[in-house]
């Protein structure tokens, strides 16, 4: 029988369709978030010109300016990179000692991966957009609402400007991504979970409609980015 490098043809052949049946669910996944990519930067635009505007100033309007404890998710003890850099280390620390993680508790850990991952990458975003705010929830933050002031001023920094994407959805959706891909079963409370979050933040006229949206697309990415790299690395170290 003929061999192709160092392989008889038949075993050619099984190594080939191994392949491709991990490359293909992932080429499937890479097209469905690229046009998921393309929708939301449609519906970014659509609801700028159309929906963010009246709908904020419609929760202002009916509810009234929200004064919220801002300062207090501000403080070292309950600042969220700090609780995820923290997990970061125990776990990783537990991995080092050999330990061998369980499903769910692998899915921890790639959900704080993602959190942290997902921090940098929606801060970089921000000033990149550099967006206002629906309504004012501080000092020297510019909002539609108190400063009539709406859009986008790119390469801006400052908090006057950190609109866009949301960082609530984006954290929200970076946690609860991991589960919803992991645990087909818990899906439907992944989802729902998310959906209040975003809602809760649009009435509470802390984000514009558009910006959970994007926030929730940034957060999902960083889930399934952390999850691929899982995944591509679990199929190299199967034998084959």
């Amino acid at each position: 029988m003929p061999e192709l490098n160092g392989l008889a043809a038949d075993e050619f052949i099984v190594v080939e369709t191994q392949l491709a049946g991990i490359v293909s669910p992932m080429s499937r996944t890479f097209k469905a978030w690229v046009v998921s990519l393309g929708a939301i930067a449609l519906f970014t635009w659509i609801s700028f010109l159309w929906v963010d505007k009246p709908v904020a100033l419609w929760v202002a309007k009916a509810f009234g300016q929200r004064q919220l404890p801002v300062g207090l998710s501000e403080t070292p003890v309950l600042s969220l990179p700090l609780i995820a850099s923290g997990l970061f280390v125990v776990l990783g620390i537990v991995a080092l000692a050999g330990r061998r993680f369980s499903k769910p508790e692998m899915t921890i850990a790639m959900s704080v991966i993602s959190t942290l991952a997902t921090i940098v990458v929606k801060d970089q975003l921000k000033f990149v957009f550099g967006r206002t705010w629906p309504d004012s929830w501080g000092p020297g933050v510019l909002s539609l609402v108190q400063n009539n002031v709406y859009g986008f001023h790119f390469f801006h920094s400052g908090k006057a400007f950190e609109s866009f994407p949301s960082g609530h959805s984006s954290v929200a959706a970076a946690i609860l991504s991991l589960p919803f891909i992991m645990f087909p079963k818990l899906r439907v409370a992944c989802a729902v979970s998310l959906l209040a979050i975003d809602i809760e933040l649009v009435v509470l006229n802390l984000h514009f409609v558009s910006d959970v949206v994007a926030g929730n697309f940034v957060g999902c990415s960083t889930g399934l980015f952390v999850v691929a790299f899982w995944r591509a690395r679990t199929a190299e170290a199967e034998p084959r």
